[in-house]
């Protein structure tokens, strides 16, 4: 059997104990960033730092820290050099000198070997050099962040022209090789049909749906991360469990909007997969990711690449192995994925969706929940505590539970969420949100604090719903702050700016609101909710008040209570006459967003 050499390279933990270490020891840090679920980073465990020179050189000369990219997502914002795996050669103060991805034996060596010449025969001009970088690094990030102009209907407009010009008319999906999906340009393209009619939207969210179909596993379900050609061939057959969430969502709305079957069970299929292979049945929770190859977590098993592997059908697949799973609850993609579930449960009636991901979300606020703020995930203890994507995501997940259940309780957690953000992670000049809390401590590029634009995004639609769930104007006010911090041109006018846009549009227009009046356990009270999830309107908020436990004021409206329950549609911030009765309120809800294609639930 070969010897794995990787296990003989003396790994440390990214602590500050590792770079006292190397201060005084006098060697540069040399950091990997891996992943579980990454091909390289295994072909380089077995090649390159299974090497005996490259172990014996590291051993020697440097500090060598590994750190796993989807634990430490602060490190990987950081210090990602292009891709998995990020070889990086850092100073002992953290901060980088140089660096590369992947690197076979032979260069490895010459690198190692180049690094620690040039650190130990040019320390002073190295150190200079250095610190000048990241002083020019640190000047160019803040001029990106300026924050932006005015608010206003043209920049959806620049959106909507930047989804046009960037879309593949003929393959679907936007710009050319390599092929990613794009969820929230495809909610952005069904939004836009939805509001003006434009059925070229339409057909860039329904053709790039289509062409996504050759990145879904046609045996088990689920997506693999991305295509390498532009006509979605040759993926790469990792199984994110964040691109299952993402696409999910995309794949219930397009059914919704169209009532083609086809996007249903692509639907169907990656819930099945999920279930399956990327959740904790027992307990409730979701799995990061399901590697592409079989064998990469055993040094002695061959490795069986997802190029081979995902071409067999399931006998043939289950005579190999099946494919790592990381089953690290993570808090921001649980979060994803909970949301898309009830969104599934909304569209379908799929009361396993609803069920799973209300018993998700309450495993993650009791393991995950610390001090206040959520943590990154929980193995021995919560680790990684107040990072904005937990915040936000999970925060998020709440509002929709709360949607979902009308229990209150989920969106008195939103809000204790929201005020931890706006605690600990706000900037109080600029407005927006930091990618975590300041650490006067911080070592090298961590010391840097900058403003995530997707988390600010989903920041600002976060504080738009609590604004219109709970009246209170300071919420309205904090996501008007974080759209005007990030609304840089450069972003806000491409096809990344799509998640901006949608934000914007709550910002701009109120949602249609529905409120039902009545005693939650009510089953007629259940029934008008029930309608009221399942009506389909992009811009939509419902709300369950039960006049024994909720108060009845929402801003400046207060409704009514009578014996029997009562649904209030608002659009427009315009109430319709209340409703008795849930098929009087799908009549009205028919009136009013439209009806989407009839499903019985499950």
């Amino acid at each position: 059997m070969e010897v794995n050499h990787s296990s003989e390279i003396q790994w440390r933990d990214w602590s500050d104990e590792a770079f006292e270490q190397a201060e005084r020891e006098d060697k540069l840090v040399l950091l990997s960033i891996s992943a579980s679920w990454c091909h390289w980073c295994h072909v380089m465990d077995r090649t390159t730092y299974s090497n005996p020179e490259v172990s014996r050189i590291l051993n020697e000369r440097f500090v060598s820290v590994r750190v796993d990219a989807d634990k430490r997502p602060d490190i990987q914002d950081r210090y990602l050099l292009g891709g998995w795996p990020t070889t990086a050669f850092l100073l002992p103060s953290g901060r980088i000198l140089t660096g590369t991805t992947f690197t076979p034996p032979e260069a490895m060596i010459r690198k190692l070997q180049e690094a620690d010449a040039l650190y130990h025969e040019q320390k002073p001009t190295v150190t200079m050099h250095v610190t000048s970088m990241a002083a020019e690094a640190e000047a160019e990030r803040t001029l990106v962040e300026t924050p932006g102009g005015r608010l206003d209907g043209e920049l959806i407009d620049a959106v909507e022209k930047a989804l046009k010009q960037n879309f593949d008319p003929i393959h679907g999906g936007f710009g050319a090789e390599p092929k990613f999906p794009y969820p929230d340009a495809v909610r952005f393209a069904f939004l836009q049909y939805r509001k003006t009619g434009d059925r070229d939207m339409l057909g860039i969210a329904t053709k790039t749906l289509d062409g996504m179909m050759g990145i879904c596993d046609p045996v088990w379900g689920g997506f693999y991360r991305y295509a390498a050609n532009t006509n979605w061939t040759a993926p790469h057959y990792e199984k994110m469990l964040y691109v299952q969430a993402g696409a999910l969502e995309n794949y219930v709305e397009a059914y919704q909007v169209t009532g083609d079957g086809k996007y249903g069970e692509v639907a169907a299929g990656i819930e099945a997969y999920v279930s399956r292979s990327l959740s904790d049945r027992e307990k409730g929770g979701f799995y990061g990711s399901q590697d592409a190859d079989v064998g990469s977590h055993d040094p002695g098993a061959e490795l069986v690449p997802g190029e081979e592997y995902f071409l067999k059908d399931e006998e043939e697949r289950l005579a190999i192995g099946i494919p790592h799973i990381d089953r690290t609850v993570y808090t921001d993609s649980n979060g994803m994925m909970a949301s898309a579930y009830l969104r599934l449960y909304h569209a379908t009636g799929d009361r396993h969706a609803r069920d799973f991901a209300l018993k998700t979300i309450d495993r993650i606020l009791d393991e995950n929940l610390c001090d206040g703020r959520m943590c990154h995930y929980c193995d021995d203890r919560a680790r990684l505590p107040g990072i904005l994507s937990d915040q936000v995501y999970f925060a998020q997940a709440l509002v929709d539970a709360y949607q979902t259940s009308g229990e209150r309780n989920y969106l008195s957690a939103a809000e204790k969420l929201a005020g931890f953000m706006v605690g600990h992670l706000q900037d109080v000049v600029d407005g927006g949100f930091y990618f975590q809390v300041f650490d006067p401590h911080a070592r090298g590029e961590l010391s840097e604090r900058h403003k995530p634009f997707d988390e600010n995004v989903a920041a600002a639609r976060l504080f738009m719903e609590l604004h219109y769930l709970t009246g209170y104007r300071t919420y309205r006010e904090l996501a008007e702050r974080t759209l005007k911090a990030i609304a840089h041109p450069q972003l806000t006018k491409s096809i990344m700016g799509a998640g901006f846009g949608q934000a914007l549009d709550l910002f701009m227009t109120p949602p249609v609101h529905i409120v039902v009046v009545g005693n939650r356990n009510d089953n007629q009270t259940r029934a008008m909710l029930d309608a009221s999830l399942h009506a389909y309107e992009p811009r939509k908020l419902v709300q369950l008040l039960d006049p024994e436990e909720d108060p009845l004021t929402v801003g400046e409206v207060t409704y009514e209570a009578e014996e029997h329950p009562l649904a209030y549609v608002c659009v427009q911030n315009v109430c319709h006459s209340p409703v008795k009765g849930s098929e009087d309120l799908a009549a009205v809800l028919g009136d009013v967003v439209g009806r989407g294609p009839s499903v019985r639930p499950r």
